[in-house]
């Protein structure tokens, strides 16, 4: 899929070395390893539907004031939130990394 970041700090947290995310945004080494990560799956997935299947990502349709959005897991207490932009093309716009607690 082709990627999109919608503001500075979701790109720079996919782009910067991680220790220049912790310190510049102060979240732990493993959520933006996973953060990474999570990216990493979406750039290499062929469609939403194989993001789908993979459980560990649950990829949810959001609702209310975010209708149009959907989001996956990063961890227990993160997820990325996006939107597809493109079904033709398969892009999605990554919205921001979200603390669900």
């Amino acid at each position: 899929m082709v990627i999109f970041f919608e503001n500075r700090k979701v790109l720079e947290l996919y782009e910067f070395e991680i220790k220049q995310s912790v310190i510049k945004y102060k979240l732990a080494k493993h959520i933006i390893e996973k953060y990474k990560f999570r990216i990493e799956q979406l750039i290499d997935a062929p469609d939403l539907k194989t993001i789908g299947q993979i459980k560990s990502l649950n990829l949810e349709k959001l609702k209310g004031d975010r209708k149009g959005q959907l989001s996956i897991r990063v961890d227990n207490q993160f997820r990325i939130c996006f939107r597809e932009i493109n079904e033709n093309e398969i892009a999605v716009e990554v919205l921001e990394l979200t603390d669900y607690h």
